[in-house]
């Protein structure tokens, strides 16, 4: 049995995608009869089922550094047979680490960034994946940045895809249906308030598209870099709802109530609301950023994010052409139920148990 020492102080941090990455793998992980699993996580974290039994925990301050330290020296108590760090490795711990990285987009567009974070993640980021055994990352886009911005060799870094929850499914009340003009056309969009989000050219691709029917935008997501600016820029839309952080089982109804799923981000590790709004059955506009056409495959409708015009067009086909939008709802559904927790966990227990076999 492989013992594991897991950096698990992201969740009930409500940090969107890096945080169900922890916790859906977590889940994952727990359930495996060949994995001892220890998670490390903050001293105010609350009880989960994930951290239930057979999981063991250990405290660890919620100070970055502080929290460093602290797990490596719960590292050398443990003497886990690896370490599965997120972004940040700690230090000396004598023990075989993996890192997850799931994007360096701050190298990539360094403007999206503040001053601090930039500083912080060049420096600790790519200190920490030259350090590691192995790095793992989320698709073959980012796997390509991290061999070819940091120059680490190929075979130290795996690409693993991320799952879905089954949390997110279609719903089981009632029927789908295309939008037919009937009402206002509800599009959603899911993120972080960031500018790398490009939630502002979404609203200009949605007034384009609220000249010919009536639109309501809905957006889903915490505060982020620059969210008083674009909020500012948003709530000058009568068309625009902006709602905040919503739990995993009210994110599903939110995806299930829209009729199109909108995610024109400028560059993305992987982009997990897009698997989410598919398994969810919502067709969905996104965009060629960073890995998105990788994750989306030929199930969603890709535009260029820099291009306005085209996003509009694209909404506006799913709003008024029913056919498309029922085959991008087909195969949204086919596409999602490819990217699986399971597998995910499958792949990363592989990654422990070569490391240990070296």
């Amino acid at each position: 049995m492989t013992r594991v020492l897991f950096d698990a102080h992201q969740l009930g941090r409500r940090q969107t995608g890096n945080e169900t990455y922890v916790r859906e793998l977590l889940r994952g992980l727990r359930g495996r009869d060949d994995l001892e699993l220890i998670a490390a996580v903050e001293a105010g974290q609350r009880p989960t089922d994930v951290l239930a039994p057979p999981v063991r925990i250990r405290r660890v301050p919620s100070n970055g550094f502080a929290r460093l330290a602290a797990m490596a020296l719960v590292a050398r108590q443990e003497r886990p047979d690896v370490v599965h760090a997120v972004y940040f490795l700690p230090p000396a711990t004598g023990r075989p680490t993996v890192l997850t990285v799931h994007d360096i987009s701050f190298e990539r567009f360094p403007e999206f960034f503040s001053r601090r974070s930039l500083m912080r993640d060049r420096t600790v980021i790519r200190a920490s994946a030259r350090l590691a055994s192995r790095v793992v990352t989320v698709s073959e886009t980012s796997r390509r940045d991290l061999v070819e911005i940091y120059g680490l060799p190929e075979d130290r870094v795996v690409a693993i895809p991320n799952g879905v929850s089954g949390r997110f499914r279609p719903s089981e009340a009632s029927s789908w249906a295309p939008y037919t003009g009937d009402r206002p056309l509800q599009v959603l969009a899911v993120g972080t308030l960031q500018p790398r989000k490009n939630l502002l050219r979404l609203l200009d691709a949605v007034a384009v598209v609220g000249r010919e029917i009536p639109v309501h935008l809905r957006i889903v997501g915490p505060d982020g870099h620059q969210a008083a600016e674009i909020r500012d820029r948003l709530a000058s839309s009568v068309q625009t709802e902006i709602v905040g952080w919503l739990d995993d089982d009210a994110l599903a109804a939110a995806y299930r109530r829209a009729d199109i799923f909108a995610y024109p981000s400028i560059y993305e590790g992987f982009g997990l609301p897009v698997i989410e709004a598919m398994a969810c059955g919502t067709p969905v506009v996104t965009s060629t950023g960073g890995s998105l056409p990788e994750v989306a495959g030929d199930a969603a409708l890709i535009v260029d994010p820099y291009d306005v015009a085209a996003l509009a067009g694209a909404i506006r086909r799913i709003a008024e052409d029913g056919p498309a939008a029922r085959a991008l709802r087909a195969h949204g559904l086919a596409r999602a139920a490819t990217f699986t927790w399971e597998r995910s966990a499958a792949l990363h227990a592989e990654v422990y148990r070569d490391l240990v076999a070296q």
